[in-house]
């Protein structure tokens, strides 16, 4: 039934699809944002564990926890770039629609 309803269906029109799109990319973006805070708030506990680890002389753990932490920064470096990523195939999306017109 369903493909019977998309026959009738018009095309979406270039700017729309580049409107769906772009709010696809744009909700992404806001994903992304969000598991970068909550690996942020993540990295602030691990710092105090640290913190704690050392008060008590207990190198071992402090040594594994500055490990997650370091794995941690470079995640997030990685979900900036990905980000950034999202943000340019946006660009470039609304430049091939804009060059059509």
């Amino acid at each position: 039934m369903d493909s019977v309803k998309g026959l009738f269906k018009p095309k979406p029109t270039p700017q729309q699809q580049l409107r769906d799109w772009q709010r696809r990319l744009r909700q992404e973006c806001r994903n992304v944002d969000r598991q970068i805070r909550d690996v942020q708030r993540e990295e602030k506990n691990v710092q105090k564990a640290i913190k704690d680890c050392a008060k008590r002389n207990d190198m071992a753990s402090a040594k594994s926890l500055a490990k997650e932490l370091v794995r941690s920064r470079r995640a997030v470096t990685r979900l900036y770039e990905n980000k950034a990523q999202l943000n340019s195939v946006s660009m470039h999306l609304g430049e091939l629609v804009g060059m059509n017109d």
